[in-house]
């Protein structure tokens, strides 16, 4: 009987425990390494890839990317922190870090059209390279704020270079059938844009050129975070990151080039037709196919485009281009009525990459682009020393989902976790993308 009721204490005692605080909850002085890495896409998942008779359905294909197109993404964010967070007084840290940005997209037109042909597209076919670009930052940022018994107010003050910023979404395809003259309108256009302030051609290899490029075209933004405890089990927040201060790049390797002479061509189906059944002697109606190029040679056309020289002599800018890091807004809410053992939390917010693009860089495309963020997950932990989390989220334009473990012993703390990603909401959950971080902290 003793040993019953000894054992019925102890088991409450460690229930108990498990949905309190402990030494174990919390580091005041800490420093961090974070290295989160991933890459997606919204086309093929493992589960499409890794059978035994591969199928590429180009039908299937056209319906899953019919919202948006096709788009690749990936990024990779390392950083370094080191940081004082007092309960209930002071916290402060520096952090230093890179953020490396690469989104690919092409418009659905062109797997509608290799999907099902033109029978959807009002004979009609353009497709165009949307939200393809690609961005390099270096960033330090400096926080601040104080924690209360009920709340926690933070600041961040960050200043961040860009090293490299490429935009290509003015390059298209189009093919249109004119039904009544019995022709074909064709026309291919090349535009995009490589920004810096140093010259991509020689490479990255000159470290001072680059620390001198980060050094002399600093941009500012600042961030804020507030959390709160409204009742013991609720504790609810707001966070947002505001672009002041735009950083500028002077250099640019551009490229605004029509494929076709004139920006548009036309053949006539019935002379093309004629053309291909003519086996012999070359002449028949070419001519009629390609007249703005009769009095040239082959490969004349061709050769006045040397795509070696769009990076080879990048020219300096009047005006530099402006650029910000992506603006954020949103609430976050953290439900928790077992302590630490169980909680769950949630995130629902807006973000704008490339804010005031158009506003800032006159004569440019308008490269903003708006987006809805959100997150769920649940967190189970025992005594804050083992904790397992799984997540759901779709944050800049990507949805993962996410299953992270981490061990605390206090002096040491490793978080490390997985997930499947895509930019298409069901191909998140077949492994059309994949990601991975790891976290380590050390401090007392």
């Amino acid at each position: 009987m003793k040993k019953l009721i000894l054992s019925f204490v102890l088991f409450t005692l460690l229930i108990g425990t498990s949905f309190a605080e402990n030494i174990f909850a919390h580091r005041f002085f800490e420093i961090k390494i974070d290295v989160p890495v991933e890459v997606s896409n919204n086309l093929l998942g493992l589960d499409d890839i890794f059978k035994k008779d591969v199928v590429i359905d180009l039908a299937k294909i056209a319906d899953n990317v019919q919202a948006k197109g096709a788009a690749i993404k990936g990024n990779i964010a390392p950083s370094v922190s080191i940081g004082i967070d007092i309960p209930r007084g002071l916290i402060l840290g520096v952090k230093v870090g890179a953020e490396a940005d690469v989104g690919i997209g092409l418009s659905k037109d062109l797997f509608e059209f290799l999907g099902k042909g033109n029978v959807n597209m009002d004979n009609e076919y353009v497709m165009r390279t949307e939200n393809t670009y690609a961005d390099i930052f270096a960033t330090v940022s400096v926080n601040g704020g104080w924690n209360t018994k009920k709340s926690r107010l933070e600041f961040a003050g960050t200043a961040f270079s860009s090293v490299v910023h490429f935009d290509a979404s003015d390059t298209y395809a189009r093919l249109y059938i004119d039904e009544d003259n019995n022709a074909i309108e064709y026309g291919a256009h090349v535009g995009a844009g490589l920004y810096s302030n140093i010259n991509v051609a020689n490479g990255f290899n000159d470290i001072q050129g680059i620390l001198n490029s980060i050094t002399n075209n600093l941009g500012f933004d600042v961030s804020a975070s507030y959390k709160r405890d409204l009742f013991r089990f609720l504790t609810v927040g707001l966070d947002a990151r505001v672009p002041l201060v735009p950083s500028k790049l002077s250099l640019c390797s551009a490229v605004s080039y029509d494929l076709v002479e004139g920006g548009k061509g036309k053949i006539s189906i019935a002379d093309f037709l004629g053309s291909s059944d003519d086996s012999g002697d070359g002449s028949g109606n070419s001519g009629d196919v390609s007249e703005a190029t009769e009095d040239e040679e082959p490969g004349e056309e061709a050769s006045k485009f040397d795509f070696n020289n769009v990076i080879n002599n990048p020219v300096v800018l009047e005006t530099p281009y402006a650029i910000h890091r992506p603006m954020k807004v949103g609430i976050n809410a953290n439900f928790h009525p077992f302590g630490t053992l169980l909680s769950t939390k949630g995130y629902l917010g807006i973000g704008i990459r490339h804010p005031f693009a158009s506003a800032i860089n006159a004569g440019t495309n308008n490269e903003t682009d708006f987006y809805v963020d959100y997150s769920v997950a649940g967190r189970l932990s025992l005594w804050n020393i083992l904790s397992l989390e799984i997540s759901h989220e779709c944050m800049d334009e990507v949805y993962r989902n996410a299953l992270s473990i981490a061990l605390n012993i206090r002096l040491a703390e490793v978080d490390a976790g997985v997930s499947m990603q895509s930019t298409n909401f069901t191909k998140s959950f077949s492994g059309a993308g994949l990601g991975a971080f790891v976290t380590v902290c050390v401090g007392f």
